[in-house]
């Protein structure tokens, strides 16, 4: 414990009190008090604060839950996945998703990316599968990505074992998560292997060219800004030149699954959300998306708000409609 506190302190330490002079809701102001910088010091630190928080990982009376670990086809590394499973009162297959947690492709899943997919497992009846996929800042490039492709493959291979009904299967991704999901139902309709039946994203991440609107206008939003954006994005393509999801052609934007897009107001990830669900809708892809009033990035890590509560069970009806 007393490791786990001073871990802390030197994290709080290491971040930039956020004064923010926007509108944003009175339930989120504790959250917004403080901004993370993506140093390789506070990265290091805060990964390892995150890598041993208490996850409440445990199986109860309404959820099963197990860790396993998988084989990198890229460097044979091994992969930490946590398999979220409602506790069965029939033998019938269940629905799943590959929940695939946001952070800048630097930071490992936070407390509440837990407890949000225990909630999208209790409230869908879904087998929940989070990743635990390796981090941008201090591994090879595309690495992130082929963690949550071979995470898809061992999913669509052991679906039996699993108890899951594949023609159910559905990518979930916040922020940063959200473009890694995007980039998986890609390379699922290019291979050929099981399609997601839909694709739920929350603050998606999904231009690297950072040119809407709301990205040059909010450089200075709480816990995420265009600052923190362009760092990011630093990191995940090292160097490399990638083009912007807001460019692919309308035959690739028709090979994705029906979609639910969350984004927030305040948010500099914005008008990209929007903007790649208006391109969705054009090509015909089902598309549903909403913006949420008086909130920043990360709305969500606010549990006992209204607002989260709210968006939460919007979520799970529309995932609830796979059923």
């Amino acid at each position: 414990m007393r490791r786990l506190v001073l871990l802390l302190l030197s994290l709080v330490a290491m971040t930039a009190v956020a004064q923010s002079k926007y509108p944003i809701n009175e339930d989120f102001k504790s959250a917004c008090r403080m901004t993370l910088s993506l140093s390789r010091v506070v990265l290091g630190s805060g990964n390892l604060f995150l890598g041993i928080m208490p996850k409440g990982m445990r199986s109860d009376e309404v959820l099963a839950i197990e860790k396993h670990y998988i084989t990198s086809s890229f460097d044979y590394a091994q992969i930490g996945l946590w398999v979220i499973t409602p506790q069965r009162r029939s033998e019938d297959l269940l629905p799943a998703q590959l929940f695939l947690h946001g952070g800048g492709f630097v930071f490992k899943g936070a407390p509440y990316h837990y407890d949000l997919a225990k909630e999208y497992a209790c409230r869908t009846g879904s087998v929940v599968v989070m990743l635990d996929y390796r981090m941008a800042y201090n591994n090879e490039i595309g690495v992130p990505l082929q963690d949550c492709m071979d995470c898809w493959t061992w999913i669509a291979n052991n679906s039996t074992k699993l108890g899951i009904d594949i023609s159910k299967i559905a990518v979930v991704g916040d922020s940063a998560g959200g473009f890694l999901a995007i980039k998986t139902a890609l390379w699922t309709a290019e291979t050929g292997i099981v399609t997601p039946e839909r694709m739920m994203l929350i603050y998606p991440v999904v231009d690297c060219s950072m040119r809407t609107e709301s990205m040059a206008q909010y450089a200075d939003t709480p816990v995420w800004n265009s600052v923190l954006n362009r760092e990011m994005w630093g990191y995940y393509l090292q160097g490399t030149v990638e083009s912007s999801l807001l460019d692919l052609s309308m035959d690739i934007l028709r090979r994705l699954p029906k979609t639910y897009i969350e984004t927030s107001q305040f948010d500099c990830l914005r008008d990209e959300g929007e903007q790649f669900a208006r391109l969705l809708q054009e090509a015909g892809v089902e598309t549903t998306y909403c913006q949420t009033e008086g909130t920043m990035h990360g709305f969500d890590m606010v549990q006992r708000s209204p607002i989260t509560k709210r968006q939460i069970t919007e979520r799970c009806n529309w995932l609830n409609n796979n059923k």
